[in-house]
């Protein structure tokens, strides 16, 4: 119970405080006086700067066990465990879903729900002691607020009457309904006694209608365990990857840090949090034309962007594409092992990579090694995170050969001609050595003096086709941001309670 600010609380408070107070200055004084202040006040630096590196500490290693694989620890992801977590949870399910009696035995349905629970965390926890216990208590009570509230809209949506029947009606109606039986009993002797076919008839009928009423119960019962698997499976899911909060917050609705300084570069009036998509590329590849053409400003300045030494944020508008920001990157083979972490680090905050090819040359080694650093810092340092979508951008090729043949457009699922299945080749390549789907590369032609091919009707069409998969990354992205913050702001609010409680 929180204590009522009083001016008798406060000068009691004051009164309990002013000993302490009191020493800490003759203390300081006193070190003042031996010439050890210096040392002293090092001294308690160094406590509080201890402190806080533990509660960082803490706050990752709680992320890192988080992510502790079943087989292989260095490779798997958190998205990825999501998936073997309901592959898992289908074998609880065929185990479960026919026991007609579950929800009306309570001490089955707790095996049910720690089967759930259980099955979950070792998917998350699977070098942990105790992995169904891997969850502060305020999550917990978390879960059980929301499966609860799933189940009761379930039963209020489906169940016809729900809302009107009280519990006492049911029992009532069982007492009734056992009675009914009872003397009907009697009635069933006299008819065996006296209109024996009569009551073979009604025999056998309430055979068959208990049949059907039987059928009809283990259907409901299935639908019943379906839904209370699927519920505590999801929120488990989420309890287990770090993805529940404690608060009803939906991150996207809030802009990262790093996209309000973006867009506040060009706007005064940030919206929801955009979809951030960084820009990769060797010197020379295309980046800056590609750029031009996703702003429909296409123009022949090529050489004003491939000098760039750092990361320039664009806004970005396009009709049926959500507002999104255009991080700009410096040349690929210019890089060293300090623009090579800012990549990483921006890699961190987007949902989309595009990294632009050139289509004519034979070495893609740069590209290659990019990528794949990328992907290892997710896997080992951003384990909790999605890795963002991924797509390469043939450019330059109209240079393939023949060289002197440019007539778009060229079918590349069935190349009906010489350059439309080099164009095709080339893709198939890139696919290769990028470690890439053929579908997730896009060949593209930016030449100054050509209309820019295969942008309105290819790279757009395929970046729409996998808004899905970067808004689950862009989701993610936030989420884990804000519950960064919401983690230090808790702590500050939990420790000023603690304050007034003891003043």
């Amino acid at each position: 119970m929180m204590i009522p600010f009083t001016r008798l609380s406060i000068a009691i408070a004051i009164i309990l405080i002013l000993p302490f107070l009191a020493l800490i200055g003759l203390g300081v004084y006193w070190l003042w006086l031996k010439g050890w202040l210096l040392y002293g006040m090092s001294i308690v630096s160094a406590h509080f700067a201890l402190a806080y590196a533990l509660l960082l500490w803490h706050k990752h290693a709680q992320q890192r066990l988080n992510t502790e694989s079943l087989a292989t620890p260095s490779s798997v992801n958190d998205i990825e465990r999501e998936q073997l977590a309901w592959q898992a949870l289908e074998s609880v399910r065929s185990r479960w879903q026919q026991d007609a009696q579950l929800f009306a035995k309570p001490s089955l349905l707790l095996t049910l729900s720690n089967d759930v629970l259980v099955t979950v965390a070792r998917q998350f926890y699977a070098h942990s002691r105790f992995p169904l216990l891997e969850f502060p208590l305020p999550y917990l009570l978390k879960l059980i607020t929301l499966v609860c509230e799933d189940l009761q809209r379930e039963v209020l949506d489906n169940i016809p009457g729900s809302h009107a029947i009280t519990l006492g009606d049911l029992l009532r109606a069982k007492q009734t309904l056992n009675s009914i039986n009872t003397v009907r009993s009697f009635f069933d002797v006299g008819s065996w006694l006296f209109n024996w076919p009569g009551a073979a008839l009604a025999k056998a009928r309430s055979v068959l209608l208990g049949k059907g009423l039987e059928v009809v119960k283990q259907e409901v019962a299935k639908r019943l365990v379906n839904a209370y698997i699927d519920k505590l499976g999801l929120y488990a899911i989420q309890l287990y990857s770090g993805q529940l909060t404690l608060e009803d917050i939906s991150p996207i609705e809030q802009l990262t840090s790093q996209s309000r300084a973006d867009i506040e570069t060009f706007e005064d009036n940030p919206s929801i949090e955009p979809f951030r998509i960084l820009l990769l590329g060797q010197v020379s590849s295309g980046k800056s034309s590609l750029l031009n053409a996703l702003f429909g400003e296409l123009t022949s300045a090529v050489d004003l962007l491939p000098t760039t030494t750092g990361i320039n944020p664009f806004v970005l508008r396009r009709q049926g594409l959500e507002q999104a920001i255009i991080l700009d990157s410096a040349g690929v083979d210019h890089l060293s092992d300090k623009p090579l972490a800012a990549l990483q680090k921006a890699s961190e905050n987007v949902d989309l990579i595009l990294l632009v090819c050139n289509a004519a040359q034979a070495t893609r080694q740069h590209d290659a090694e990019l990528l794949q650093t990328i992907r290892n810092h997710y896997q080992t340092q951003q384990v909790n995170r999605a890795l963002p979508v991924i797509l390469a951008v043939a450019t330059h090729i109209d240079q393939l050969r023949p060289m002197r043949e440019w007539q778009p457009p060229y079918n590349l699922e069935s190349p009906d001609s010489i350059k439309a299945h080099t164009i095709r080749l080339a893709c198939t390549a890139i696919a290769e050595d990028l470690k890439l789907a053929l579908t997730d590369v896009v060949p593209v032609c930016l030449k100054a003096d050509l209309p820019p091919y295969n942008i309105e009707e290819g790279l757009i069409p395929v970046i729409q086709a996998r808004l899905d998969q970067a808004q689950r990354v862009r989701y993610l992205r936030c989420l884990r941001q804000q519950q960064s913050y919401s983690y230090w702001q808790q702590l500050f609010k939990q420790m000023r309670n603690a304050g007034r409680i003891f003043s």
